[in-house]
């Protein structure tokens, strides 16, 4: 119950889905396929259906194929040098801060509003308050939204002011974008940050979304053409170029995303749906608000049964005690650096609600931090 991705495709189910639309061309180049280098800044064919998901004005010129944890090496490496001032979403997946912090740069925490016990949301005049305490040197602002862990998403209006702050600093913008077209219900995905904005860098791939991790494709894009050059040239001294297998399938993804976006929402939407009966019906131990989007989400665990308050730490001793002793694992707040006693959800697999059953069978051999006493 740990990983952040949708449930993830088997090659064959891939190459189904190319053989029923009679994809011939993406068949051929699966079954003819030469095992040699390929071109670094990805397969042409493959950036033109990646710049396909984009408005006009992004072009396969404007990416630049990556793994995805890769491109965030790669785009920080290019933009950070010691001292800068970064700002960062936080809660944040480790490499979003971490990476500008061995550059040797200055990162404040943009925090999420309100306790775990509430809906977490990001509030734009934090960002603003935190771009004036910099004194205005801020050379990077880091978002991800939709937000893991919290799954807290901004609104259109909510993301035009940020963007507008970001352009008044004159800071670059980085946003990892991973999740975006993953949202729940009828919420719309947002524009990306590089059809809005000059000096915006979204990250993006096919793990999360279209549920092909095992692929490692991802790639930045940017229309500001300087960094792009920059990043190509930086790949030369990591992966060089991409895999050849993994660009075809991929390229046969992307041709037919619309099919494997609706798998993935229809397994997150399942899901979410069996993770809400659960905490309903242990309300007694957990706070939970589902997500706007994504496919994972925290739930928050209750102060104990004396009314003390717990801590991460009390999340992290909880689900070590629990994989140790059962196999079922977590991740607790402690991992993302986090104060307060939650646990990380990832909703979207093959399965879910047994698993959840598994862990549920667990509450009287594992008890749930501050219950010891009525243990």
């Amino acid at each position: 119950m740990m990983t952040s991705n949708c449930l993830p495709h088997q090659v064959r189910e891939l190459l189904l889905i190319a053989r029923e639309a009679g994809d011939t061309h993406s068949l051929a180049l699966w079954e003819g396929l030469h095992l040699g280098y390929t071109e670094s800044q990805g397969h042409p064919e493959l950036l033109k259906e990646i710049a396909a998901t984009y408005s006009a004005a992004v072009t396969h010129d404007h990416l630049l194929e990556v793994v995805p944890e890769e491109g965030i090496f790669i785009a920080m490496s290019c933009l950070l040098a010691p001292a800068d001032e970064v700002i960062v979403t936080w809660p944040a997946y480790q490499s979003l801060y971490e990476v500008a912090r061995a550059r040797g740069a200055n990162v404040r925490r943009w925090e999420a509003s309100g306790s775990v016990y509430d809906r977490q949301t990001f509030d734009v005049g934090a960002l603003e308050a935190l771009i004036t305490e910099a004194g205005g040197r801020v050379k990077l602002i880091v978002v991800n939204f939709p937000h893991n862990p919290t799954g807290a998403s901004l609104s259109p209006d909510e993301l035009t002011r940020l963007i507008g702050l970001a352009r008044h600093a004159g800071a670059w913008l980085f946003s990892d974008e991973m999740y975006r077209g993953l949202e729940l219900g009828a919420l719309p995905p947002l524009p990306s940050v590089c059809e809005l904005y000059e000096k915006g860098v979204a990250l993006s791939g096919m793990s999360k979304v279209y549920a092909l991790p095992g692929l490692r494709i991802g790639w930045l894009a940017c229309r500001e053409s300087h960094f792009i050059k920059q990043a190509r040239t930086y790949k030369d001294y990591t992966t060089i170029c991409g895999s050849a297998p993994s660009q075809v399938l991929a390229l046969i993804g992307m041709r037919h995303r619309v099919s494997l976006v609706a798998r993935s929402k229809a397994i997150a939407a399942e899901g979410l749906a069996a993770t809400v009966a659960f905490c309903e019906k242990h309300s007694d131990k957990f706070v939970f608000h589902p997500p706007d989007a994504g496919p994972v989400a925290y739930l928050a665990i209750k102060q104990g049964a004396r009314g003390e308050a717990l801590t991460a730490a009390d999340a992290q001793a909880y689900s070590e005690r629990l994989v140790r002793q059962t196999g079922v694992m977590l991740i607790s707040g402690a991992m993302f650096e986090a104060e307060e006693p939650f646990l990380r959800l990832g909703f979207a697999k093959a399965g879910y609600a047994a698993r959840l059953a598994s862990w549920e069978a667990t509450f009287e051999t594992v008890v749930l931090p501050g219950r010891e006493a009525t243990a």
